[in-house]
Formats: structure tokens, C-alpha cells, sequence
């Protein structure tokens, strides 16, 4: 028989972690499933600077019980501005760790109604089915990879999500494309250096 849930978050993401904590905290049984804050701990600089401020930037939780303020009192980090992104990520293990203590580390391959619920097929083939699904999937999907580049080697293109570290590019010619904050911050990077 499938695991049945009141609701499933898929993602585990601030948006994911926050939904899931708010619905927990209205007795629901809720599954979680994606890798906890991976867009931040996988594709994001290091050293990356938040341009909001801490107390701006706290994740949700019913009672307010796991915001910013308290995060500083059990950690290392201390109140400033700007943010450095590992506090933030910090910040965001410690919320999951109180607020969402089972998120399952997996992804989700399928979703489809059936029998007025929704049946999710996990990539490891396992299937549960839930009343309610939550996307909170993140802005991985929409990096904009033009499809001209698509045609050139892998090894000459890349998007600037696909680098925490911009080392590598030390000593050698990159052509930046695109006006936005990735480009503006991805060329910062490089310029500044290791």
C-alpha cells in the first residue's frame, strides 16, 4: 500500500521548507522531497552577498519560533550587512532541522491524478499519493540557456548557476552574456578573482 499524506511539498527550498512548516504546523501529514536548499548550496557563489538584509530574509514558520533573530543566538554568525550566503544557508539547515525535520532527499519523477488524488512516482521508484502537492521547485528550471549555444561543446558553455566557484576560469578569456543580476554578479566574480 502507498504512504497517503494530507499534502506533499515538492522542493525543499526557503518557499518548500516554509510551506511544509506551516503545514505541519496545522497537524497535516506532510512529505517533503528534494535536496535541502540545493539551489543555494550547489549553484550560488561562494562568498555570495544577499542584498537583503537578515531580517528581511527569514524563512516562515506558524509561530515564528525559528526567524533570524533566534538563528544568531545559536550560532556563530552575527547580525550585518550584507548577508554572506553561508549564514544564509546556515540559517536555512537549522530552520529545516526544527521546522521540517523529514525532508526525504529525493526527487519526484511523476505526478498524476488518479482517484481524485494525486499519485507521485520517485525517481527511485517508489509512489505516494497525497491530497494536496505544493510546487516549490525553485528558479534552477528557468536559467535561461539559449538554444544557439546548445550546439557548441559543453566545456565552452555554461550558465552561471553551474558554478560556485569561478576559479577555474582563472587566466583565460570569457565572453559573459546577458544583462541581468547572474551576468552582473557572474562578472564580478571573474574579475575579482579567486
Amino acid at each position: 500500500m502507498r504512504p497517503a499524506y494530507d499534502a506533499v511539498v515538492v522542493g525543499a527550498g526557503p518557499y518548500g521548507l516554509s510551506a511544509a512548516a506551516h503545514l505541519l504546523g496545522r497537524g497535516l501529514k506532510v512529505a517533503v522531497f528534494g535536496r535541502t536548499l540545493e539551489m543555494w548550496r550547489e549553484h550560488m557563489p561562494n562568498g555570495m552577498l544577499l542584498r537583503s538584509h537578515w531580517w528581511a530574509t527569514n524563512l516562515s514558520d506558524p509561530r515564528h519560533d525559528y526567524a533570524f533573530e533566534r538563528f544568531f543566538k545559536d550560532s556563530k554568525h552575527e547580525k550585518g550587512y550584507p548577508l554572506p550566503i553561508e549564514a544564509f544557508i546556515d540559517y536555512g539547515l537549522w530552520f529545516q532541522q526544527r521546522a521540517v525535520p523529514h525532508v526525504e532527499e529525493t526527487y519526484v519523477a511523476s505526478i498524476e491524478r488518479e482517484d481524485g488524488q494525486f499519485l507521485l512516482t520517485l525517481v527511485d521508484g517508489r509512489e505516494v499519493q497525497s491530497q494536496a502537492v505544493v510546487m516549490a521547485i525553485g528558479l534552477a528550471y528557468y536559467a535561461n540557456r539559449p538554444a544557439e549555444f546548445g550546439r557548441l561543446p559543453a566545456g565552452l558553455v555554461s550558465h552561471s548557476s553551474d558554478h560556485r566557484d569561478f576559479s577555474r576560469f582563472k587566466g583565460q578569456d570569457v565572453i559573459v552574456i546577458g544583462g541581468g543580476q547572474s551576468a552582473i554578479s557572474t562578472t564580478a566574480y571573474l574579475v575579482a578573482g579567486p
